[in-house]
């Protein structure tokens, strides 16, 4: 049979491979029933793969007599539900990703191994002669023994139960073969009709909060401005609260893992309900069975990080993103999609509310808001009659520092501490130091895999590159002039804990940074400590700046800001006045009001006064009209090309061959290729090809004949290359 003519009944499947295209494949017994979503077993080369099945088609792309059968039918129903496909099929289509890459992304691991969607309903019960059975006649067999005293005392076990009691299913064999257990299927839990509240935790919401609740009515996106400490979770919690009351659905979205233990207490604090957590601190067994629980409906909030926007939910009837103007949304590898993005396309498909909630919005998201496409809802004030943070700017000029802290800083963080305040000092670089320097020839220990400096950790005594994972121990002698007369240059964590250490040995020093924070549980241990209300110095990283609430905090430090305001990138700026404002607002959240002290070597810095004088609306007033001026996002749009390779000028000939041969487009700019800012990263030369335009539909049909031309390239074989669509790192 030629190409050309209809057959019936083929099988489109969407393998997870990196190839932007389906496959077909013939039916078998069974196949009339598919129905689009479900996982299906296929020969694919010499391999066996798991692919998704998006329909039946009638007009075959390859000869028939080269097509093969499919191996077996996993699911009966779907593990991906019509409105996910969708939310699928338009992210394949924006991002320029391959379907089947996409469909494996929004599945749990196990899943995409072939593990069931649905665990059976089974419980292990004793049966009439396991009653009377005694226990001390089961021998050398203690597992055995444990079991049945335990079903003995209570008559049914679910695997969770047998799970907790550690028994194994060679244990439950032995015991069923005796006929002293049995599996019987669980009756399906009856609905409860209690109240979905807890407690309000004597919580009125403020008359702003309930202007905000009222609002958040409809279908569409709201854009939920309210400066730090305004209550934004109270509005979220509410609106929750309405959607429950509904016998439906929420699925809130949070930046960092380091969020989530927060949000899960705030949020079991006040609600009855059944929640669960994903994110990627998970073991593959706990993500399957949330996936599980949200998908037949018994988890009615679902609390995540950016993967969980794929979370199958049926009843959906709210999406919260919470701090929408975090990078973090953005994935930066393989399938490069933004979470917040597909949030809003997931609820317009969905027709529910979605609350984008920030004390600093993104400014594509104010931008939204001015074109009509949000509604944006401001709280302006802080609540319970909390008063805003102060911000003082210490010029640094001529000033001599101790690892970091000027004088002045140094007799504020005493003055607070001892009226028994705590004091938070920010640093944005772990690690002891950046720089291992020796004093006699002036060598700096570099990586060898990435054009980048080795930071210092001194806890372990190695060094360390941030960008490729690299560590070596530190050296004895220089590699060059053998000299061991080295010092550390500059200031991380760990200098400035060491240095605090060494200033105020009678206080409590807390270092949270990812370094101190690796082992399970770590970071909500020290954040219960902090949270004690103690005297206390709190140094650390970003992790201090994402919605964290520690009610002892009255005096904020920020050291080094200055690098955001003068970096090659654009979105610079706009990251930095964010990070000022959002590590800001940890101080004086409740009673005491908070000051912030940011140290700096240009106070008169024009952009940084008006964003501490005036406040974020303003700073995101001036910079937007700046990127208009210049063209830039959000007036504009943008795709990056990237391209690396383990040739130096391989990447650069590759992104050059790309751009000669698309047609010329006058509405597209294409900029480059030129070398990435650090060209060389984890043993791979990298470069780029910016795409921007005023059109979006301009650029993304520009941008998918660029793909045409990367996958007919000779060379794309030896290269790796990806698109970023709406790039949020552009260095």
């Amino acid at each position: 049979m030629s190409a050309s003519q209809p057959t019936s009944h083929l099988l489109e499947i969407a393998i997870p491979a990196p190839l932007r295209k389906t496959f077909q494949y013939l039916p078998t017994e069974g196949c009339e029933a598919l129905k689009p979503g479900c996982r299906i077993r296929v020969p694919f080369g010499k391999q066996k793969l798991i692919g998704i099945f998006l329909g039946f088609s009638t007009r075959p792309t390859i000869d028939e007599v080269r097509m093969k059968h499919i191996i077996e039918i996993i699911d009966q129903e779907p593990v991906l539900s019509d409105r996910l496909l969708q939310l699928c099929h338009w992210a394949t289509d924006y991002y320029h990703h391959p379907i089947g890459d996409v469909l494996s992304n929004a599945l749990p691991v196990s899943l995409r191994k072939g593990a069931p969607a649905q665990e059976p309903n089974l419980n292990l019960t004793i049966t009439d002669t396991g009653k009377a059975f005694d226990p001390a006649d089961i021998g050398r067999a203690p597992r055995q023994r444990a079991l049945l005293q335990a079903l003995q005392l209570k008559s049914a076990l679910n695997k969770d139960d047998l799970r907790d009691l550690d028994i194994k299913s060679p244990v439950i064999a032995a015991l069923v073969k005796k006929n002293l257990v049995a599996w019987q299927i669980r009756e399906p839990d009856a609905k409860r009709s209690v109240d979905v509240i807890r407690s309000y935790d004597q919580i009125e919401p403020s008359n702003q909060q309930q202007d905000a609740i009222n609002l958040i009515d409809q279908p569409g996106t709201y854009l939920l401005h309210g400066i730090t400490g305004s209550g934004k979770t109270e509005v979220y919690l509410r609106a929750i609260e309405e959607v429950l009351r509904k016998n439906e659905q929420a699925l809130v979205l949070v930046p960092e893992i380091g969020l989530t233990p927060q949000t899960l207490s705030r949020f079991t604090q006040r609600f009855t309900v059944p929640i669960e957590t994903i994110h990627s601190g998970l073991t593959n067994r706990e993500r399957l069975k949330a996936w599980q629980n949200a998908a037949e409906g018994k988890a009615q909030i679902v609390i995540g990080t950016r993967s969980a926007i794929f979370t199958p939910l049926p009843n959906l009837g709210l999406l919260v993103v919470d701090e929408e103007h975090d990078g973090s949304f953005k994935q930066q590898e393989g399938f490069r999609y933004s979470a917040r993005d597909l949030a809003v396309m997931r609820g317009q498909l969905e027709k529910i509310p979605v609350i984008l909630g920030s004390a600093t919005p993104a400014l594509e998201s104010l931008h939204n808001c001015n074109l009509g496409k949000y509604k944006l809802i401001k709280l302006p004030e802080r609540s319970a009659g909390a008063r805003r943070e102060t911000y003082q700017l210490l010029n640094l000029r001529n000033k001599e520092l101790k690892s970091g802290l000027s004088p002045e800083l140094i007799v504020q963080i005493r003055d607070e501490l001892e009226k028994g305040n705590q004091v938070l000092v920010f640093i944005n670089r772990r690690g002891f130091a950046p720089v291992l320097f020796c004093q006699e020839c002036q060598w700096i220990a570099k990586c060898d895999r990435c054009d980048a400096r080795l930071t210092l950790h001194l806890e372990r005594r190695f060094l360390m590159c941030h960008h490729c994972g690299v560590q070596l121990r530190v050296p004895n002698k220089c590699g060059e002039c053998h000299s061991g007369q080295f010092i550390p240059l500059g200031a991380g964590t760990q200098r400035v804990e060491e240095t605090l250490s060494s200033i105020y040995p009678t206080y409590p020093i807390y270092r949270i940074d990812r370094d101190s924070t690796l082992s399970k549980g770590s970071l909500e241990n020290l954040v219960n400590r902090i949270q004690e209300g103690q005297p206390a110095i709190l140094v650390g990283t970003q992790m201090l700046a994402k919605g964290h609430h520690f009610a002892g905090v009255t005096l904020v430090a920020m050291l080094e800001i200055d690098a955001g305001f003068f970096s090659s990138d654009y979105k610079a700026m706009e990251r930095t006045g964010q990070l000022i404002l959002q590590v800001g607002g940890r101080a004086g959240r409740e009673a005491r009001q908070g000051k912030v002290m940011l140290q700096t070597q240009f106070a008169d810095q024009p952009i940084l006064q008006q964003l501490i004088r005036d406040g974020y609306s303003a700073f995101a007033e001036t910079i937007l009209a700046e990127r208009k001026l210049n063209d830039l996002p959000p007036f504009t749009y943008q795709c990056l090309f990237r391209a690396e390779s383990t040739q130096r000028n391989s990447a650069m000939d590759f992104l050059e061959e790309v751009s000669a041969k698309l047609p010329p487009e006058p509405s597209v700019e294409m900029l480059g290729p030129i070398p990435q800012t650090m060209e060389k990263r984890a043993g791979r030369f990298r470069a780029q090809l910016l795409f921007s335009s005023r059109s979006r539909s301009l650029l993304h049909r520009l941008v998918k004949e660029g793909v045409a031309v990367a996958q007919a390239s000779k060379r794309s074989n030896r290269i790796r290359w990806s698109l970023d669509i709406d790039p949020v790192d552009l260095v």
